[in-house]
């Protein structure tokens, strides 16, 4: 059984899909689907968006794996946010794209990410800089891109984040 908070059209605010239709499908408390194939056909329903979004608590689960591949096969494009503090599941190739929260100690393998996976980092102040440029000299290698969410612009993150290729701000309002 799987509970979703909420399911909305939108569009894409960040990362590489920014711009783009998407639906929003956020888990956690809320309307109980006691089978992935009700949720698929209740997307499909409420949607003509090409991209899906799974995002809150529980978007590596068991059984979702089941939903992003039922979702794969009618045509729909998966893009999960999850915190690297998650362990991958073992599905994770079945997503068309993932987005980590950057963690320094993360249970996620990084490594099975793609060059169109995403890691996030967030700043709220000049304090969780030391975190970034470790985070970003931690993640040298790695193919995909790194973008950071900022509230406020900040002249040095922009001076720090110009110096890496795949790399992006986006400024939210939280």
């Amino acid at each position: 059984m799987l509970t979703v908070e909420k399911i909305w059209e939108g569009l894409r605010q960040e990362g590489l899909n920014y711009g783009l239709p998407t639906t929003f499908i956020k888990l956690g408390e809320g309307r109980e689907f006691p089978s992935m194939m009700e949720l698929v056909r209740e997307i499909l329903f409420k949607t003509k968006c090409k991209w899906i979004c799974l995002l809150g608590e529980g978007t590596t689960q068991v059984g979702m794996g089941t939903l992003v591949k039922s979702l794969s096969t009618v045509g729909q494009y998966v893009e999960v946010e999850c915190d690297g503090s998650i362990r991958d599941p073992g599905w994770s190739r079945a997503v068309d794209r993932w987005v980590i929260d950057y963690s320094p100690e993360p249970l996620f393998n990084y490594a099975v990410l793609r060059p169109a996976d995403m890691m996030r980092f967030t700043v709220r102040s000049e304090k969780d800089l030391p975190a970034l440029q470790s985070g970003f000299e931690a993640l040298k290698f790695f193919a995909g891109t790194k973008y950071v969410r900022m509230t406020d612009r900040l002249p040095s993150v922009f001076e720090f984040v110009r110096k890496y290729d795949r790399s992006r701000i986006y400024y939210v309002k939280e």
